[in-house]
Formats: C-alpha cells, structure tokens, sequence
C-alpha cells in the first residue's frame, strides 16, 4: 500500500485500474507508476463476495494449473488495492481515483484466448476426444477444439429468449441436455470457457456496479470518449479501449497530470498459436457469431454499430 513521503516519493494521487483482464491494464499501470506522485495498482476482482469466490476456486484441486497460479497471484494484489480504496483518514491533499476499461466483447474474447490458450488446449483436448485428438498436433487442437467451441457458444445462446444477458447460470447448466458433449468433464469445461466468453458482457453488471452504486448509462461524457462518475469515496472513470489513447490523454488533463504516451506491453500478437486462433476467428462463422453476441453492455457502449 502507497504511503505518504515528503519529497518526490508522497504519493498524492491513487490509482485504481480495476478491469476485467486483456484491456491494457499493465500499460496503464506501467505509465501511471512512472509519474511523480502517482501510484496505481490494477485488480480484476473488488469486493468481499469476489474475495470469498476466488478462495473457494483456489480450493478447489479440479482448478486448472494454469489458472490456479493467476488467481493465487492476483488476490494479494487485488486485496491490497481494495483496502487502499477503503482506508479511513488518508493523508491530507492525498487522493483516489478508479480507471475502468470496456471492450468489445467478441475481439475481447479472442484476445483472451491467445494470452490464455495455454489454460484452454486440455479443455479442447476433452471436446475432441470422439475426433482422434490423439494423433493430433496441437494447432490442429487448437484450431479444430475454437471452431467446435464457437459452435457450442452459438448453440448456447440460441437456446434461450433474450440471448446473452439470459445466460443465467442455471441456464447455462441446463446446456448439456441441448448441445452433445463427450462427457462429463468436457461439459464442465465448456462451462468455464463459456463463463469467460460472457465476462465482458457481464462483469460491469455484476461486478462493478454492485461495488461502485454506479450504472453505466448515468455515467457522464467528460470528452475523448471518456466516462466519468463520483462517488462519496473518488471519482470512477470509464475508458473505452478501443479509444484508449484519445480517453488517458483525457483523464491526464482533467487530472492535472504530465502528458504521457502509454507504454505498450504483453501484446498478444506474438504469442503461441495467435495464428490458429486468430484464424478461427476470422471465418465467416465467427463474424455471424459476432453479429449476434449482443447484451446490454454492447448497447450501452454502441458497441456492434
């Protein structure tokens, strides 16, 4: 936690990046902990009901590796953050603020696949287990395991009224009696994989405005493309990434700080199997799927317009 020093060491200004992951959250951190009496910190989940959810998936062993490091790493970071947001008495002239970050759902779910994929080829593995997974390389898993995934996501949200914002995890547990899995253990999968897909179209519904008091549609257009609401705690401040540079250049200047170029860091274009996943995702059955992944947070953002 920042604490308050004389000289170029007093923090004076607190920033929270609290997103939902593959938002370019580590470049604003990166950026804003280069400037003179800032210290930021980036967590994906805020509050005691997500603190209390990420022990009990740390607890349980049928949590993949993969995610299980993230999360783990995450909650200190993520505890830490959260209490500096909520400590009583700061220093006098110090200050808070928190920095969200929207995508569009469809190209955010593909980034997380490409930073991710290593978390993902044992639940593709599983979808093809009646396809001679066996003797296939790979990016052949790779490539074949997404397309029968996006599949699935299609078949998934054609199966109830009101598409994805009726994705209600009852529903999604319903899903095994409308689309064919190999087993068990592969429809389990899918359901996490599937949750990850709905996570940008739910998160602000479900996470951040239960912890802010805030709906984005009250939200105000400060310029830039920027979104910016007060709370009795700081201000909250909405950025669309698509738009990143043009909104942090916004938020610089209305909060009186120094120019700055964001610094731009774990890009996924070189990551292993970009290729094969960015291919999937280029088919025209991916682009249909995109056309109908629709929710309350891609109207509300004009996101699909």
């Amino acid at each position: 936690m920042a604490v308050s020093l004389p000289g170029w060491f007093r923090v004076t200004l607190n920033v929270i990046v609290y997103q939902y992951g593959k938002v370019a959250s580590t470049s604003l951190v990166t950026t804003f902990n280069k400037m003179r009496g800032v210290s930021a910190h980036q967590c994906h989940f805020f509050g005691e009901d997500a603190f209390r959810a990420t022990v009990t998936r740390l607890c349980n062993p049928d949590t993949n590796d993969y995610f299980f490091k993230h999360s783990l790493g995450q909650l200190a970071e993520n505890l830490k953050a959260y209490r500096l947001y909520h400590r009583k008495n700061p220093a006098e002239g110090d200050r808070c603020i928190v920095l969200t970050v929207a995508r569009e759902p469809f190209d955010w779910f593909r980034s997380s696949l490409i930073q991710e994929i290593e978390g993902h080829i044992p639940a593709l593995s599983l979808s093809l287990r009646d396809r001679g997974v066996e003797s296939m390389s790979t990016e052949h898993i790779v490539s074949e395991g997404l397309t029968l995934l996006l599949e699935r996501i299609r078949g998934a949200i054609d199966s109830v009224d009101g598409g994805i914002d009726a994705l209600v995890p009852a529903k999604r547990r319903e899903l095994d009696q409308l689309i064919p899995f190999t087993d068990t253990e592969d429809f389990e999968a899918f359901l996490f994989i599937l949750s990850r897909f709905l996570q940008p179209h739910w998160w602000f519904r479900t996470q951040f405005s239960p912890e802010f008091g805030i709906a984005l549609p009250d939200m105000v257009d400060v310029g830039a493309g920027l979104l910016r609401a007060p709370t009795e705690t700081s201000d909250v401040y909405l950025a669309r990434y698509e738009q990143l540079e043009a909104a942090f250049a916004q938020l610089l200047e209305l909060e009186k700080l120094p120019e700055r170029s964001l610094v731009r860091v774990n890009e996924g274009h070189s990551k292993q199997y970009a290729a094969e996943i960015n291919a999937v995702f280029e088919t025209e059955f991916a682009a249909e799927l995109k056309a109908r992944s629709h929710s309350e947070i891609t109207r509300t953002l004009n996101y699909g317009r």
